[in-house]
């Protein structure tokens, strides 16, 4: 029978802050590549004598690339519950 060799947190109040600045640094990458992503292809809607089709694909892209950030943030709202809830502390204990 397998052992679960993870060790417990002596302080729960620390464990709980650094799984929390954890996903909160994972979403905010996430959401930085996006933004940076966003801008390329809006500032490729800048190009001049661009054909309508293409600016349209781009501005689409753009606006696409926005629409995760808002799932990102809700995402990031059901982490911090399941570790304020302790859900990661039941699991552990199978």
């Amino acid at each position: 029978m397998p052992v679960n060799t993870e060790r417990k947190p002596v302080n729960l109040a620390l464990w709980k802050r650094r799984q929390k600045r954890q996903a909160l640094l994972g979403a905010g990458f996430g959401c930085m590549m996006l933004l940076l992503s966003a801008a390329i292809c809006a500032a490729l809607c800048f190009i001049p004598n661009l054909p309508t089709l293409l600016l349209v694909l781009f501005a689409g892209t753009a606006i696409l690339c926005l629409l995760p950030m808002g799932l990102t943030l809700v995402v990031l709202y059901q982490r911090f519950q399941e570790i304020e809830g302790g859900e990661y502390d039941a699991a552990a204990e199978y």
